[in-house]
């Protein structure tokens, strides 16, 4: 039986999250379903990891086996047309037989983007977190410098399992501005906590805005608190890729200890 690796996108507004969940419309359960059309099954389809209720993936990473008797560019297009427009697959692979889009995950990266109007953005804001004022990009960045490298992360999250490891080590964390009335972060990460990328996001905008110290990441990284506790919009969100050691990393991430699993959770 085949093992496929393929690169799914999808718009995440209409969903209670990636996981499949009883009585609650999810993306696996509407990629499993269009899976059994074609005859799959399987019990369930591998991920590189969930996004929460209203988050967006252009990059999300899944696995699965199957006996298709077909080319593989016939299972992607069908694929497709059994499924929704919000949700399409981008690219498919053969894989070896050992794949795990978790376990085998280097990194994942993260965008999330705001703008700035005094009133809502149909075009836009389902894809981006409206401010009325652009927050500073310097003040960000100074703030965001403090995230990189490996610490406790527990201040922005926890961790997806009982007993796990709230320890992440972060590669990147940069804001951009990518036109006069819209910035881009970026974070990229071995692996994150739950809500993590929404808490660390919502944080550094309160800085950009002024409302607190630019050294709040660097205390609540060594104190374990930092006095707030709200989140970024979902919709703002999106998983871009994860990273793989075919894909040209020779090794992890430095810092990360070989033989140890990171858990991403929902961000």
């Amino acid at each position: 039986m085949a093992h496929y690796k393929l690169i799914l996108a999808y718009e995440g507004t209409n969903y209670s999250g990636f996981q499949r969940q009883i009585g609650k419309n999810s993306v696996q359960g509407v990629f499993e379903d269009a899976l059994r059309t074609l005859g799959w099954q399987g019990r369930s389809i591998l991920t590189a990891g969930r996004t929460d209720t209203g988050v967006h993936a252009s990059g999300q990473v899944i696995s699965f086996q199957f006996d298709w008797k077909h080319a593989d560019l016939k299972l992607l297009k069908a694929l497709n047309a059994n499924l929704p427009d919000d949700i399409q697959v981008q690219r498919l692979e053969l894989c070896g037989a050992e794949f795990h889009p978790r376990y085998d995950a280097l990194a994942r990266i993260y965008h999330y983007k705001l703008y700035s109007n005094p009133v809502r953005d149909p075009l836009r804001d389902r894809f981006a977190w409206r401010l009325d004022a652009l927050p500073d990009l310097g003040l960000m960045n100074q703030a965001a410098a403090d995230l990189i490298g490996e610490h406790d992360f527990q201040v922005f999250g926890r961790a997806v399992s009982e007993n796990g490891t709230t320890i992440r080590r972060i590669e990147e964390a940069r804001w951009v501005q990518t036109s006069a009335d819209e910035m881009e972060f970026t974070i990229t990460g071995n692996a994150f906590l739950y809500h993590m990328v929404r808490r660390i996001v919502f944080v550094l905008v309160k800085v950009g805005l002024g409302e607190v110290p630019v050294s709040i990441i660097e205390t609540g990284l060594r104190d374990g608190q930092t006095g707030i506790v709200a989140l970024a919009p979902a919709r703002g969100l999106t998983l871009v890729e994860v990273r793989y050691a075919e894909d040209g990393e020779e090794n992890s991430l430095p810092g990360q200890n070989a033989g140890v699993y990171f858990e991403n959770g929902e961000c």
